[in-house]
């Protein structure tokens, strides 16, 4: 009880309910307050809160007191005038109000406020009277109790001979508590709500109305000729849901059968949705019904028998976790809806026939029962399990599959035309429609497309291998397993470095060759996509050294008649390796430097002098793009031991010349080397990995239906990541940070490019003319005239060694080294890296400048006329898109410090190593924690290889 203390009030005072009746709505609370006698005797009304109180009164009481207040005047007469009255003013409603609209509606009205009052007089202790009389004192004894636990309703129902007698008791804190002609007031109808003498209490289970016709009477007869109705219904309705004793007929509990069921369906909305319901013994009953129990009466043999089942709801609720579980939710319990990616409820009846079938087994096995009704089709909803049975024999796997749809089966092979044209609907023998699960057409259809029919199976060439791992269980088949490791190379047996290989193998190019020598050995053709510089030239040589040292181990030496001294059997491995024009030096030296017993043909020159059968007295065959494709008819009629393509993008079009040409040379393997196998299209991998292993991406066309067009135009992720698992085991790629531990801070590679035809006549022309100046001089005794032009000689040949456009403004050809570093450049910046550039001429630099401005790759550049140095600097350190940064001898030999370029170009040789040294620092003071790679580039039989080696004596002598 909560007492005021205010100068509203003086005495001391306090807020309450009083149980009043009103003449025409009967009984309700009115809000009041309340004063203590003195001697506190009694109470004394002091002033009703309704109608609604003024401010400062309501700014004195409690947050659940204001609740009351505001409650109760919601069934005050003006407000009941407002709600349901049409006429003019409240005593005009109060007069002429009609006893059914009272009934129908206000008391309704009414009772749900007295509910409201009652739940926050039990919780917060509010006091409450009756007020018995119209007198304004109120004693202790009118206090009324709140019950704060709800009582129970009892029937009695006793079956005589004559009669049936019915009675009803209330039992209340362990007491029971008769209601025949007792103080009783029924508050609320729904809930039960009674005012039971100085008790207000709740009953549960019942409503007010099954209460009354027992304050009046102690029991109810019902007469026999009306007991058959009579027990079947309303003595059924209590036995279901009240406490109940029985004489003279029998109330069993048996345990009930139970099961699930599942309705197929289009619900209110129009989606496809699985209808739960349960069945115990025969009743089905709704998720949505919330009675816990449900009785079956029957009338055996002049008896009345009511058998009383429990509703599970443990059991009920792991129905619906199961639903759940696979995919179904449900926002009433009643309809489940299978759910897309947005968790919106899926539209299409094909999806969730899908959902079902993959889940019948499951289902039926936790004994669901299920079925169909009111759709357009009479679906089957049985699993539809595919069993596959793969045997491998040489190149091939047969794939022999059988589909099991409920008690047929078919063969795999009567699908194709379903698959391939997208059709999910299959007719069965009994007219049913059976809905093929849409992970087939994504598993299946490559198979059927890429495979061939061989008569009941389809058969895959091992190159499909990821095709079967999407569909074969692992560890089924050892050929597929052994395949199946080229995904992880770092896991593959290491072999043995070969003993002919010169040089130390780091850990990952080891792990390269044990990937190519797996290919090999599956006889299948790879891509070795290595980031520049990590070494794929090494990785090539190392595994044709190690076949050439392999098959001189286990050949049986020929019969020789007559022996050489120091002769050894010879093994014909004879390998091609094709390459572009201007780094056949390059190549050639490295062959000679890794691998040096190996013997090396150089194919160019003149047609006439090429034979066949030179080929067979060598271990390597070098040539060019360019030469291959003009000797086309003389190499196809050769069968090599390796072709390897380095700079494979170079047939990336399968219309060019090029690429016709390649793929009619025969060998055992072939390998093809490139950092960039895609430059601007997904097509770009069709031409090289159909010149690896033939066939392997389909057709051209099929190709770019199925692959290029959905990657690129439609961004399908999921497309993409199909080709990815379909090439992956083809093609080995690893950046440099992947293998930064292995490499050293600083690595450093001298590129021997070779010259353009057109580019060594013009070289050699002008280094006559340089001879033949100096001889003209030192004839004519003037020596230093002399050296004039012995510097201006070498500085012309050093020129016309970058590109002959430096010392000719006319010149219409190009050059070796230009297009090699172009090429070399495009690679880094495609694999994502950053390059410093560096010459001694700006002229130079111009013609790059040019170039990277003609194929939109941003770039800065730096010589001494440069004004804005801090700001070129800047640009290329901070933007990502800036590539690559060019930068003459004399602008930077002070003052840069760069730390975003992971690549340094020199694009010739400077007279002073020292100097050269610095740029490498311009990159390498980035921080110990990066790899920096540094080419130099050297035009093959010129004055810059000899400027290389006075680099290396200087160096020497600096030791």
């Amino acid at each position: 009880m909560f007492y005021l203390e205010s100068s509203v009030f003086s005495n001391r005072k306090k807020f309450a309910l009083i149980l009043t009746t009103h003449r025409l709505w009967g009984k309700l609370f009115l809000p009041c307050i309340v004063s203590e006698s003195p001697e506190k005797e009694n109470f004394t009304l002091s002033e009703s809160l309704l109608p609604y109180p003024p401010d400062d009164i309501l700014k004195i009481l409690e947050n659940e007191e204001i609740e009351l207040v505001r409650i109760t005047n919601e069934y005050s007469d003006k407000q009941l005038f407002k709600t349901y009255s049409k006429e003019k003013n409240v005593r005009k409603f109060l007069e002429n109000i009609k006893p059914e609209i009272t009934e129908k509606f206000i008391r309704p009205h009414i009772e749900r406020r007295i509910r409201k009052c009652f739940f926050i007089l039990r919780d917060e202790g509010t006091a409450c009277f009756l007020r018995s009389k119209q007198s304004n004192i109120l004693y202790p004894e009118d206090i009324l109790e709140i019950i704060p636990d709800p009582a129970i309703a009892l029937f009695r129902f006793e079956r005589g001979t004559e009669h049936t007698t019915y009675q009803l008791t209330v039992e209340s804190e362990g007491k029971k508590m008769e209601l025949y002609r007792k103080a009783v007031d029924i508050l609320c109808n729904d809930p039960c709500i009674i005012r039971y003498e100085n008790k207000i209490l709740q009953i549960s289970g019942i409503d007010g109305q099954k209460l009354r016709p027992f304050l009046e009477k102690e029991s109810v007869i019902i007469p026999k000729k009306s007991e058959p109705r009579y027990f079947s219904g309303f003595v059924l309705n209590a036995v279901n849901n009240y406490n109940t004793e029985a004489k003279g007929f029998e109330i069993l509990y048996p345990e009930s059968e139970k099961r699930p069921d599942l309705s197929l369906e289009y619900s209110i909305m129009g989606y496809p949705v699985l209808i739960l319901s349960y069945n115990y013994s025969g009743m089905a009953v709704s998720p949505g019904d919330k009675t816990e129990y449900f009785t079956v009466f029957a009338h055996e043999n002049g008896e009345f028998i009511y058998r009383k089942y429990k509703r599970d709801f443990g059991w009920e609720l792991q129905c619906r976790d199961i639903l759940s579980g696979i995919g179904f939710n449900s926002e009433d319990k009643i309809n489940f809806y299978l759910q897309n990616e947005d968790l919106k409820p899926v539209s299409q009846i094909n999806n969730v026939v899908e959902a079902v079938n993959r889940n019948y087994n499951h289902l039926v096995s936790q004994g669901f029962r299920i079925r169909s009704k009111r759709l357009d089709k009479n679906y089957n909803l049985r699993n539809i399990n595919i069993e596959i049975l793969n045997k491998s024999e040489g190149d091939w796997f047969d794939l022999d599959a059988v589909i099991k749809i409920g008690k047929w089966e078919f063969s795999f092979i009567k699908f194709r035309n379903h698959i391939l044209k997208g059709l999910r609907e299959f007719e069965l023998p009994d007219g049913t429609t059976a809905i093929l699960p849409e992970e087939w057409f994504a598993g299946y259809r490559n198979i059927f497309e890429l495979g061939k029919d061989h008569g009941k199976s389809i058969r895959i060439h091992k190159q499909h291998f990821p095709l079967l791992m999407e569909v074969l269980e692992p560890g089924k088949d050892e050929s597929l397993g052994n395949l199946e490791k080229l995904l992880l190379p770092e896991k593959l047996p290491v072999p043995l470095v070969p003993s002919g290989l010169n040089c130390r193998m780091r850990d990952y190019q080891h792990e390269g060759l044990a990937w190519l020598q797996w290919l090999q050995s599956a006889r299948l053709g790879g891509c070795l996509a290595d980031d520049m510089g990590l070494g794929k030239t090494i990785q090539t040589l190392a595994l044709l050294q190690m076949n050439k040292e392999n098959a001189a181990r286990h050949a049986k030496p020929a019969p020789v008649h007559e022996p050489v001294l120091f002769d050894s059997p010879r093994v014909n491995l004879s390998s091609l390796i094709i390459v572009p024009p201007t780094i056949i030096h390059n190549w050639e030296i490295e062959i000679r430097k890794f691998v040096p017993r190996m013997n090396i043909y150089i194919l160019k020159g003149s047609r006439s002098e090429r034979r066949c059968s030179d080929f067979t007295r060598h271990d390597i065959i070098l040539s060019s793009y360019h030469t291959v494709r003009q000797d086309i008819d003389l190499l196809s009629a050769f069968h090599f031991h390796y072709i390897v393509l380095d700079e494979s993008q170079y047939i990336k079009n399968p219309a060019s010349l090029v690429y016709k040409s390649m793929i009619r040379l025969k060998s055992d393997y072939r390998l093809v080397l490139t950092g960039t196998p895609i430059e601007n299209s997904v097509s770009d991998l069709w031409a090289q990995l159909n010149f690896l292993n033939p066939g392997m991406l389909g057709s051209l066309n099929w190709f770019k239906s199925t692959y290029a067009r959905p990657i690129e135009k439609d961004r399908d992720d999921m497309t993409e990541n199909k080709l990815k698992k379909l090439i992956k085991p083809f093609i080995l790629r690893r950046t440099k940070e992947m293998v930064a531990a292995d490499l050293p801070p600083v690595s450093r590679q001298l590129i021997f490019c070779e010259m353009t035809e057109e580019q060594k006549k013009i070289y050699e022309t002008e280094k006559s003319a340089v001879r033949n100046s100096i001889i003209e001089s030192l004839a004519s005794r003037e020596k230093g005239m002399a050296a004039i032009i012995v510097l201006q000689g070498l500085m012309k040949l050093r020129q016309i060694s970058n590109h002959p456009v430096m010392a000719d403004e006319e010149y219409p050809y190009g050059s070796g080294k230009f297009e090699t570093v172009m090429n070399d450049m495009e690679n880094v910046i495609n694999e994502g890296h950053k390059i410093l550039v560096f010459s001694s001429f700006v002229m130079h630099l111009k013609l790059f400048e040019k170039a990277l401005a003609f194929k939109k790759i941003k770039y800065s550049i730096l010589t001494g006329a440069s004004t804005n140095r801090e700001k070129i600097i800047n640009s290329f350190q901070k933007d990502p898109a800036n590539k690559v940064f060019l930068i003459s001898l004399k602008a930077g030999g002070v003052g840069l410090n760069l730390t975003s370029a992971h690549y340094v170009f020199i694009l010739d040789p400077w007279w002073n190593p020292a100097a050269e040294l610095q740029a490498v620092s311009r990159a390498h003071r980035i921080g110990q924690d990066k790899n920096v790679f540094i080419y130099r580039y050297i035009s093959s039989g010129t004055l810059e290889e000899k400027i290389i080696k006075l680099q290396e004596r200087k160096s020497k002598l600096a030791e």
